[in-house]
């Protein structure tokens, strides 16, 4: 049951080490598309933003041990801050980028702490149209990422529970 956390850091490492090694820029590179994409087209654009870089990721999963969750226009906030539902929590963040016509509104913010300190923010885009982050640091949009398929699952059942059903 240990293992299970440390197994799941390894699949999104390699997962994101595999995309970085193909690509000849990890900056502002918007030309690469996912590989299940057949026919480019310009809706299906990538972000503008770059998506978050590996030791970005690895910094979040080794270092945040708080998450809150600060939901707009809702009558409920969330706190993570057991060490597994915090790394598993920070593995709901996706390889791949939200298409750059993704513009519906942020539900809420992400706040990933270590003692006391903010790491790294994110407004979270939760819809039946959008499942996707967009991460500040220092107030400035630095990365956009989509939500893995077990995060979407994650945000269905919590707002299932508290009877919140996003827009």
């Amino acid at each position: 049951m240990r293992n299970i956390p440390i197994l799941i850091l390894v699949s999104c490492l390699s997962i994101l080490l595999g995309c970085k090694g193909k690509s000849s820029s990890t900056t502002n590179s918007t030309a690469s598309s996912p590989p299940a994409a057949t026919t480019p087209t310009p809706a299906a654009a990538a972000h503008p933003l770059p998506s978050i870089t590996l030791e970005e990721m690895q910094k979040l999963y080794n270092e945040c041990d708080y998450i809150d969750f600060i939901y707009y226009n809702m009558d409920f906030s969330m706190s993570v801050n057991t060490p597994t539902n915090v790394q598993r929590v920070v593995t709901f963040v996706d390889k791949t980028q939200p298409s750059a016509n993704a513009t519906c509104p942020a539900m809420g913010r992400i706040i990933y702490q270590k003692d006391g300190e903010t790491l790294l923010e994110a407004d979270m885009h939760y819809s039946q149209d959008c499942q996707h982050f967009i991460f500040y640091k220092d107030n400035k949009k630095v990365y956009a990422n989509n939500m893995t398929q077990q995060g979407i699952a994650y945000f269905q059942q919590m707002f299932s529970q508290v009877k919140v059903v996003p827009k």
